[in-house]
């Protein structure tokens, strides 16, 4: 049901359908929670940030992907997807000290020394 739902999300977000897109991105997600199934969990965070971004919310899209990114150790985690791309992109756009407060803020903890470098890494 959770990859369904995320999949009419997906469907909605390419037809501009914003509001429905968020809807079944959330369904998608409570159940992926349920389930602690974090790989579900951080594809939903990241689609989330990335329908935050297409709405001009800059800050709410970077909050989304830090839950993404911060739900694994490492850095990048292949079940984030395009998760730390996303990431790293918003830094640029919104500056180091925006990752700093929002993953303290999303997490409780600081900013981990390898999400800051891999932000901070000229891209390839």
């Amino acid at each position: 049901m959770a990859g369904s739902y995320h999949q009419l999300g997906t469907v909605a977000l390419l037809r501009g359908r914003l509001d429905e897109a968020d809807a079944w991105y959330r369904k998608s997600l409570t159940i992926f929670e349920e389930l602690g199934n974090r790989p579900g969990m951080a594809t939903s965070y990241g689609q989330l940030g990335l329908l935050a971004e297409a709405r001009h919310q800059l800050g709410q899209a970077l909050e989304w992907t830090i839950r993404c990114v911060a739900l694994f150790e490492e850095v990048p985690h292949p079940a984030t997807g395009p998760g730390p791309h996303h990431l790293k992109r918003l830094t640029t756009e919104l500056g180091l000290p925006a990752l700093e407060t929002g993953w303290e803020k999303i997490t409780g903890r600081p900013l981990p020394s390898a999400v800051r470098d891999y932000v901070l890494a000229p891209s390839t």
